[in-house]
């Protein structure tokens, strides 16, 4: 009889996040039973912070903990350990670790299916699934509607072969007006930054002081609460006079797409730790331009305008040359304007490569591995073959999306 093929799937408190998560799963990992995992008590297997203690843990425990957990890497890379005792975040990666050897170990799962790594808990997970052979595979959010893309840590996989048709159909999009389903209005960016900043202060005080400070919880959503990107404060609502709509460019002028941030994107998908804050790597990118001769045009995030904060504004408009632009502005404008692009991670390098622009880049990621020492590698796709390549590569790292 053959054995019974078990797939665990890891759960958030995000609904939404959760259910794309398990349609993945059974659309494209085929078992004979799904289970989930998370760190809130509602799923199958809970990884529960107050059951063990680092005295629980055995010498086969440590063995397979030294095997697999890179303390300093997963520290630095979350938002909330980096900010708390190192002590404190080492003992909650340790508990993490005999949980999940726990469920594993006494459980024979084939696969582990999760949304892209952004805290300690799946990163800890995953390294230890891995030990126990179970194949870890994840599902993110693409810049094109009509697709998902597979990855846990922000890394290319060939997943499946894309058509000359679908090439030809992405490439007269993102040579055309194109305007990304993810972008958001400047009138909707206005009233979600409101809204959020009155449930911010609630959840602060439920969050955070009441469940965290004062009954120790320490689950991931409660305890990080002041360490994601947040409207916190007020003045936070008001940044449009640090923004500009007039551009001026000229031969030496380059443009860089600020990321949303502290996210997965920065933290766990740029190939260097260094960009894990990601602001001393941005201000250090504008300055090297600045000091080279360059005009500097950078564009807020439109998810990040009222969650920055207003000192960053302040820091880069004191370099010489340097313009902060209206977030809102179409990127299909800035892609008219500009033919020079500094980029990390983000799909506006995908953008500007089809469109012929040089691209320089700050770090390798899916779609693009530097090959050379270069701190700002530079790129130009010249060849409609060479822009075509590119396009496939990023499809296959997808899959086909109805939310049906």
């Amino acid at each position: 009889m053959s054995s019974v093929s078990k797939c665990l799937v890891f759960y958030s408190r995000n609904k939404e996040e959760n259910d794309i998560t398990f349609k993945f799963a059974k659309d494209f990992f085929k078992s004979d039973q799904y289970f989930t995992i998370s760190d809130y008590p509602t799923c199958d297997f809970y990884i529960d912070l107050n059951k063990y203690e680092i005295c629980d843990l055995t010498a086969n425990d440590w063995q397979i903990v030294e095997e697999c957990i890179d303390f300093a890497g997963i520290i630095i890379k979350d938002r909330l350990l980096r900010n708390i005792e190192f002590l404190k975040a080492k003992e909650l990666i340790l508990k993490v670790a005999k949980s999940s050897i726990e469920i594993l170990s006494k459980n024979s799962f084939k696969y582990l299916i999760v949304h892209p790594v952004d805290n300690y808990v799946m990163d800890v997970l995953i390294g230890i699934a891995k030990f126990y052979k179970c194949i870890v595979s994840g599902i993110s959010s693409f810049f094109m509607g009509g697709y998902k893309r597979v990855t846990v840590y922000g890394e290319f996989n060939d997943f499946r072969k894309v058509s000359n048709k679908e090439v030809a159909t992405l490439k007269k999009k993102l040579t055309g007006d194109f305007r990304s389903h993810m972008a958001i209005s400047k009138r909707k960016a206005i009233f979600r930054g409101l809204l959020y900043y009155f449930k911010y202060k609630i959840k602060y005080i439920i969050f955070y002081l009441i469940r965290h400070k004062l009954f120790g919880d320490y689950k991931y959503d409660y305890a990080s609460t002041p360490y994601s990107a947040t409207i916190d404060k007020f003045g936070k609502l008001f940044p449009f006079s640090f923004f500009r709509n007039n551009i001026a460019i000229t031969e030496k002028s380059i443009y860089i797409p600020m990321h949303y941030h502290p996210e997965a994107t920065i933290e766990y998908w740029s190939d260097d730790i260094k960009n894990v804050d990601y602001i001393t790597s941005l201000i250090e990118a504008v300055r090297y331009f600045s000091d080279n001769g360059w005009s500097v045009y950078l564009k807020e995030h439109p998810a990040m305008c009222f969650r920055q904060d207003i000192n960053l504004y302040k820091k880069i408009n004191s370099i010489k040359n340097v313009v902060i632009l209206d977030p809102f502005i179409k990127t299909s404008d800035v892609m008219k304007t500009f033919d020079n692009f500094l980029v990390w991670t983000g799909s506006t390098g995908i953008e500007a490569l089809v469109n012929g622009k040089n691209v320089y880049f700050a770090s390798s990621n899916y779609y693009y591995d530097k090959i050379t020492n270069n701190k700002y590698e530079k790129v130009c796709l010249e060849k409609e073959e060479d822009k075509d390549n590119l396009i496939r590569k990023v499809l296959s790292n997808t899959v086909r999306w109805t939310n049906d």
